[in-house]
């Protein structure tokens, strides 16, 4: 397995020659993870707006606040839960295994590799857009988020299967928690008082 994982590494990297490819690692590497804040900043404004100029209130608007709440929540917990794996799960990086054999295109904290902070977060994401109101920008996400993840193994940061683990441990989570998170009295209670707090600031 181990064999596979190292092959397929170097294979991408050596991509890297290639001067579309470092164009692509440029501009993919990091900057698609910057989106999902700002998707979810510009629905909750854009959805606060339609609230004040709706007469008698519109119902649905509800029910996608609440789904941007629990994409927020998810995040952060998948943020926090591959924390915490890193802890006791232990992967060197590829160029510490490798050593000299490595082509390092992209500065980063010398932490664990497994599983990868970026996959986690953009397939949560990416799986909740699927299931929740949002699936229509699930296409919109699926090709920079791919493009990123792809490229931070082309940049020498992760093993593939830090990328493919990650992807696929999250989106069982994912649809699991699915099923289960609105029939949660306290999480929506949780949600209503939140966004009750932010229209009553005007957010």
């Amino acid at each position: 397995m181990q064999e596979i994982n190292k092959n397929l590494l170097q294979y991408l990297n050596s991509l890297w020659e290639n001067i579309f490819f470092e164009i692509f690692v440029k501009i993919f590497v990091d900057a698609p993870i910057f989106i999902l804040p700002i998707f979810l900043a510009w629905f909750w404004i854009y959805y606060s707006f339609l609230e004040r100029n709706q007469q008698g209130g519109f119902s649905p608007l509800l029910d996608k606040k609440q789904d941007l709440i629990f994409i927020f929540y998810w995040i952060v917990f998948a943020i926090i839960t591959s924390l915490l794996i890193q802890q006791f799960i232990i992967v060197e990086r590829p160029e510490q295994h490798l050593g000299a054999g490595a082509k390092l295109l992209l500065d980063h904290l010398p932490d664990a590799s497994f599983p990868s902070d970026h996959a986690t977060v953009s397939i949560a994401f990416l799986t909740w857009l699927l299931l929740s109101w949002y699936k229509k920008y699930f296409w919109f996400f699926l090709l920079p988020i791919l493009a990123m993840n792809t490229s931070r193994i082309i940049a020498w940061v992760h093993w593939p299967f830090d990328i493919i683990a990650g992807g696929i441990v999250w989106i069982f989570i994912s649809i699991i928690t699915f099923q289960y998170y609105k029939k949660i009295k306290l999480v929506k209670k949780l949600n209503l008082k939140i966004i009750k707090l932010l229209n009553y600031i005007k957010l």
